[in-house]
């Protein structure tokens, strides 16, 4: 099907635009937002670009009455697509959703720009999906969006948005070149922009989405009922200036958001007590923290991981101890109203049968909430009790 001419493509921005504005108030804005944002950029005209969750196909017409034509069209709904065919806005059009490391099914270091207008919403794409984005996009690429504020997303997810982005800062993945607010003048809310450049070099981890191999042996040592507790120990000891990176970045884990999220649901107010177990360089807590819970203690075997939470003042109370049989826990009985724990129960690290030692420290009504790896409690006897 042969694409749309210049006067073609005016008429057709027009009838969209209308349309947003009796459809989707504020899309215009997000939409002026990336495009102007773009055209500043002065890439090449012949640049390969990318629309995430293109929707109504607005934005990709903005982009082609400045002459850029090699734009593709990503979006999880079919009939999205269908319609966005018929209009004659895209060169390709890719049926898939970005959820997670290589949900997109591109080949790393595709397009030189990536771009999304609201995609990055609570009901739509996950901010820690941003690492796909990244893969895809060739070194010194750019990725623009638009998204309404972390206050209006009101997820944990989204609340850690712009620690993940400045982490793979840190890391030497990215830049954040720009971030700004806008507020959208026909309804009057607030928005954000963000204009990020991959840096040089080669992303090993997005694209195999797995930590170093030495380091993953070493995991599965000691993820085993049979490892000694010391040897546990040290190894966290050893692992802690790194956890984060390893095992947020590089892993793209998110069971301490997911914990978080099922907590906050419950609606408790801010004066509740809280205890992690397995605490780590606190990442739950963290989470935890960011909806305004200040009672939380952190609980880990490894005094390494507690002193890099410590660094962060992320508890309360740092407690060293290894959970196990009743009176493993130094704290009194019925201390806690909630117990919260983000990939604890493991083998090699908490099992099943020190739940009566968890619900000692619990007061009468309280929650013992926790995320665990899939599949533990059918591969391994100790986990069983789970549910085998």
């Amino acid at each position: 099907m042969a694409s749309l001419n210049a006067y073609e493509v005016l008429e057709q921005l027009v009838t969209l635009k209308e349309d947003a504005r009796s459809r989707s108030p504020g899309e215009l804005s997000r939409v002026e937002n990336v495009s102007e944002e773009f055209f500043q950029l002065r890439v090449p005209r012949n640049s390969e670009i990318l629309d995430v969750a293109a929707g109504s196909g607005i934005l990709s017409a903005k982009l082609q009455t400045g002459g850029y034509m090699n734009i593709d069209a990503l979006d999880g709904d079919l009939q999205a697509l269908r319609r966005l065919q018929a209009l004659r806005l895209y060169r390709n059009h890719i049926c898939r959703a970005v959820d997670g490391i290589l949900s997109t099914g591109l080949r790393e270091e595709t397009y030189d720009v990536v771009i999304t207008a609201g995609g990055f919403a609570a009901d739509a794409i996950n901010p820690l999906d941003v690492t796909e984005m990244l893969r895809i996009l060739k070194p010194e690429g750019h990725l623009l969006w638009t998204m309404r504020t972390v206050k209006d997303e009101g997820t944990a997810a989204f609340s850690s948005f712009d620690a993940n982005l400045n982490g793979l800062q840190r890391a030497g993945r990215c830049k954040v070149i720009k971030r700004k607010q806008f507020v959208d003048p026909d309804t009057n809310s607030v928005g954000v922009f963000y204009l990020v450049q991959r840096l040089v070099g080669s992303l090993p981890d997005y694209v195999n989405m797995e930590i170093p191999s030495e380091l993953k042996k070493q995991i599965s040592d000691i993820l085993v009922d049979t490892s000694d507790p010391l040897n546990r120990v040290k190894f966290y000891d050893d692992w802690c200036d790194k956890y984060d990176e390893d095992l947020v970045i590089v892993g793209n884990y998110t069971g301490h958001i997911k914990c978080v999220e099922a907590f906050v649901k419950l609606g408790l107010n801010r004066n509740v007590t809280i205890l992690d177990l397995a605490a780590g360089t606190g990442l739950l807590g963290t989470e935890v923290g960011k909806h305004g819970y200040e009672n939380v203690d952190g609980l880990d075997a490894s005094l390494g991981m507690l002193g890099q939470a410590r660094k962060q003042a992320t508890y309360r109370d740092y407690i060293v101890a290894m959970v196990d049989g009743l009176g493993s826990i130094p704290i009194n009985d019925e201390t806690y109203d909630v117990v919260m724990s983000s990939n604890g129960f493991a083998p090699g690290q908490i099992y099943p049968t020190a739940i009566p030692e968890i619900l000692r420290v619990m007061r009468p009504g309280g929650y013992l909430l926790w995320t665990m790896r899939e599949g533990y409690q059918q591969r391994r006897p100790k986990v069983c009790p789970f549910g085998c």
